[in-house]
């Protein structure tokens, strides 16, 4: 299983609009998911700082992934990675379904395995989908293409917070994971039967049962393929030291794959670019990330907010997205991606600052308040996506998958432990400060970012068509390594 050839599948264009179709199952899932998850999880842990233990740790599931084997469906196809990972949803909400009816020891466990694969499948799936999004659209129409493929997320999205707002005393959460089990189930399947290869692969078949087991078999070459690499990078700092004597002597397969991947970490950093976006994204994440990462489970710890509430929010933040992806599918080409960075910052900051105010509100009034936030963040949303995938999949398009993998992840260090941070700040000042320390960090650090998002780099569009003129010889390099 491997590809065969650079050369671009015909039929792949048709995978913008495939890919829209999926998009609004995963929306309508979604919209379910994010509202009830933190709230779900609420009901099974008594301190903020475990909640945001356990939620780092989610996180960490979701980074290494990305890190370690977003090279797999570079060699061996998107369509066939993306689904493996799309695949770990179906078991995942299965355990969050039935944790609710096991003895009382058990369902904890069931829940954080869930969230496990949860986490998993997205590593394993989102830089394959990014690379096959990209391949799959003009590179004239990039930054189009994923705000026409995002805003369906958003568009359907309205419907599961619309719903429980409306039944949030009737139906218990755990009931809504038996929907979202058939919700990712007809979602693989349609992608399956419907979704083409970006790139001419050698193994291919029109045989859907055969596809299946090849997007199973790709599952495994992850699983390999991650240990593998964990193997390779723990071996690294030893041959760095001792690289006088390895040169010196006959290397082994192991010694030369080792080799092959500290070269292609080091090509992947020489890239143009990709340092300073590393450093951003991770500023980025930590700023962010200390007033989102726990954010649905704290207000429900400080201010009693029910799923209800949080679905008022989750359907204010869609339909902002939405208002402002619908123009940017038509502009989001014209414009600068760093424009489109310093306005996403823009919008974002206003999260910040409405909670802060949202603490010195009456409580009748502070829904309102924080709700202004919201639909900044959901214009910040919609700013963000087709700048960055469109920066990220731009950078090395013979390794797509792989440079984006490696970025995203590495990215997520800013993230990953906020989750920790905000829960021990929130659990040692919840009685005099509630909710307001994270959010007075976050807005001390943002003029610092929104000065590194007015220095961020330019993508050089004429070295990426010098990159699109030598793609053949692209194929030969990932088929000898």
């Amino acid at each position: 299983m491997a590809v065969r050839a650079m050369a671009l599948h015909p039929s792949r264009f048709k995978n913008i609009r495939t890919i829209f179709f999926a998009n609004l199952i995963w929306g309508l899932c979604s919209g379910f998911y994010n509202v009830i998850l933190q709230p779900f999880l609420v009901d099974y842990i008594d301190s903020e700082f475990m909640f945001g233990l356990i939620m780092t740790a989610a996180n960490l599931a979701q980074l290494i992934p990305m890190i370690l084997v977003s090279e797999v469906s570079d060699r061996v196809g998107r369509k066939r990675v993306y689904l493996a990972g799309l695949f770990l949803y179906i078991p995942a909400m299965v355990l969050f379904a039935i944790s609710s009816m096991v003895p009382i020891a058990l369902p904890l466990f069931l829940i954080i395995s869930g969230l496990l694969l949860v986490n998993l499948g997205f590593g394993i799936s989102d830089p394959a989908l990014v690379a096959l999004t990209a391949e799959s659209s003009d590179e004239d129409k990039k930054a189009s293409s994923f705000s026409f493929i995002f805003i369906a997320i958003y568009a359907s999205g309205l419907v599961g917070p619309i719903i429980i707002r409306i039944f949030a005393n009737q139906i218990p959460l755990y009931y809504y994971f038996y929907g979202l089990i058939g919700g990712y189930t007809i979602m693989f399947l349609y992608q399956l039967f419907r979704l083409k290869e970006s790139f001419v692969i050698e193994d291919f078949t029109t045989n859907f049962w055969k596809q299946f087991f090849q997007s199973m078999k790709a599952l495994g070459q992850v699983t390999v393929q991650f240990f593998i690499s964990i193997l390779h990078f723990l071996i690294m700092p030893f041959l760095l030291i001792f690289r006088n004597l390895s040169e010196k002597t006959e290397s082994s397969q192991l010694l030369r794959n080792v080799k092959r991947d500290m070269h292609l970490v080091g090509d992947i950093f020489k890239t143009k670019g990709v340092k300073y976006a590393i450093g951003y994204f991770i500023f980025d994440s930590f700023v962010f990330g200390l007033s989102l990462n726990i954010y649905n489970g704290a207000v429900k710890y400080v201010y009693a907010y029910t799923e209800s509430h949080i679905a008022t929010m989750q359907l204010v933040m869609s339909l902002s997205t939405i208002i402002f992806f619908i123009p940017l599918t038509k502009i989001s080409d014209k414009l600068k991606r760093k424009e489109m960075l310093m306005m996403s910052q823009l919008a974002g900051s206003l999260f910040f600052t409405t909670n802060i105010i949202a603490h010195f509100t009456l409580p009748e009034y502070r829904l309102y308040v924080i709700l202004v936030g919201w639909a900044g963040l959901g214009a910040s949303i919609a700013f963000w996506v087709p700048s960055i995938l469109s920066i990220l999949s731009d950078f090395d398009k013979k390794r797509r998958a792989e440079v984006y993998g490696m970025v995203t992840g590495i990215k997520g260090l800013g993230w990953l432990p906020t989750g920790i941070i905000a829960g021990f700040i929130i659990e040692k000042t919840i009685d005099t400060m509630g909710l307001l320390v994270p959010f007075i960090i976050s807005i001390i650090l943002y003029p610092l970012l929104l000065f590194l998002t007015m220095k961020f780099p330019e993508t050089d569009k004429r070295k990426n068509n010098d990159n699109d003129s030598s793609i053949e010889e692209a194929v030969e390099e990932v088929q000898h390594n």
